[in-house]
Order: C-alpha cells, then structure tokens, then sequence
C-alpha cells in the first residue's frame, strides 16, 4: 500500500511540476486567416508564403493544434498555382502533406484536413513523374472518404470537383461530375454559418469560379460567365475572377458572335 501511495504521489508531483500545455493564440490564426484570403485576393504569391511561414512558425510552437496544421496546408494548397519554382512546389506541397498527417494523427475525425490532403496529392502530380498511378487513386480516395465522413461538408465537395475537373475522363473524371460537385458545394455553403474566427469558412467564391472553369473546358461561355459573375457576388474581390477569368470568357463570348 506504501508503495502504490508513494507511486501515486510521484504521478501527481509529476503533473504539477510539468509545464501547462500552451493555448492556442486564437489572435494570431485569424489574423492569419483573413490575411491568406487578401493575399489570395490579390493574386499576392509572396503575401501567401509569408502568412504559410507566419503559420508554420505557430504550428511549431503548439503543434498538438491541428487546425494549425491545418492552416499551414491550405496556405500551401494556394499558393502552389502561383509557384513557378517547381522544385521548391514540390517540396511545399509534400510539406503541407506531413502538415497535414500530423493534424489526422492528432484528430482522426477531421475530415476536412483528409480532403485537403487529397487536393494536394492531386496538385503534387504534375511536380512527381510516373506518380499520376500513385497519388491519383490515393487523391480521389481521400477526398471520397472525407466525404463519407463528413457530407455536409462543403469544402469536401469543392475539392472532389476540381480533383474530377482535372481527372482524366477515361478514369472518371471531366467538366459534367466536376460541375455537379461545384453545385453541391455551392448548395452546402448557402446553408453554412461559421461563426469561430478561426474555423475554415473559405470557399463560397471557388465553387463558383471552379464551375466557370469547367464550363469554360466545355466551351459553354454563357454558362461560364454566369459563374463567374456568381463568384464575384459571393467575393467583390476576387481578383483572378475580376482580372483573369471573366476577361477571357468575354472574350470568347465575342469571339463567337463574330
């Protein structure tokens, strides 16, 4: 009975002496959060990576917070388009990756962070040769099960349409299940209210923008202008959309009435 006492006391001499586990800086990761979204915004490569190192530098100092790791991905999964250094793409993006493992190992259940997993493998394709037979199944599969777990989701969705936006359609993917995908994102996130200022609630204009691209694969211009206007709606400062996209849909419009 000694024993177990003094072994008792030991364990809770243990737990007071231990250092309290940090909290999670709420101020620092919305401010993260809404300066990713204005870099993105902006089109600003330089804007993203200097919030995705603000981001990694907090998930390093608490990383048993998920969400962090999270953050760190998605601030990849942006910015990656914009990267013309391929070597350095690569190396982000198999780092948003590990990121991202970390933040399942931690909260198995997170569904959304699964997804995003998936988006990145789809995007890591181009920077690996041979890999499209790897990470292609391994992609769709993510996402899919991010679905299962969470279909409410709507960013679950977004990322399974842009992985059949760019699968090739002998595989089961192309513009048609894409836009599909895009709608029921767009539905989802008609009823989505995200009131944590921390929380992800990015997406309402990309399920818009990303169904005007399909569209576009598809020459449905009309259609694609559409979306495109419904992509500003949801976000006036879409500068891809303003700058970029709608542009080029116009100018395809005209070039067809000619």
């Amino acid at each position: 009975m000694k024993t177990l006492a003094a072994l008792a006391f030991a364990g809770s001499l243990a737990l007071a002496l231990a250092p309290p586990a940090q909290a999670l800086d709420r101020a620092a990761v919305a401010s993260g959060r809404r300066d990713l979204q204005a870099a993105v915004d902006r089109g600003d490569l330089a804007g993203m990576m200097a919030v995705r190192a603000r981001l990694v530098a907090l998930s390093q100092a608490e990383p048993d917070q998920p969400l962090l790791h999270y953050w760190v991905a998605v601030a990849a999964w942006r910015a990656l388009p914009l990267q013309k250094d391929d070597k350095l793409a690569e190396r982000m993006g198999d780092d948003a990756v590990d990121h991202l493992d970390k933040a399942l190992q931690i909260d198995p259940k997170f569904a959304e962070a699964l997804a995003v997993k998936g988006g990145l493998q789809g995007m890591l394709i181009r920077y690996k040769s041979g890999a499209m037979m790897t990470l292609g199944p391994q992609s769709g599969a993510n996402i899919a099960r991010a679905i299962s777990m969470q279909p409410d989701n709507p960013r679950n969705h977004l990322f399974m349409g842009v992985g059949d936006l760019h699968k090739p359609v002998v595989f089961g993917g192309g513009p048609k299940g894409a836009i599909e995908e895009f709608r029921r994102a767009q539905e989802l996130f008609a009823k989505e209210s995200v009131a944590d200022s921390i929380a992800p609630d990015w997406g309402r204009d990309d399920a818009y923008l990303w169904e005007g691209r399909a569209a576009m694969k598809m020459k449905d211009y009309p259609a694609a202008r559409a979306a495109f206007a419904k992509a500003l709606e949801a976000n006036p400062k879409n500068g891809w959309v303003r700058t970029q996209l709608l542009p080029e849909v116009e100018k395809a419009l005209a070039a067809k009435e000619k």
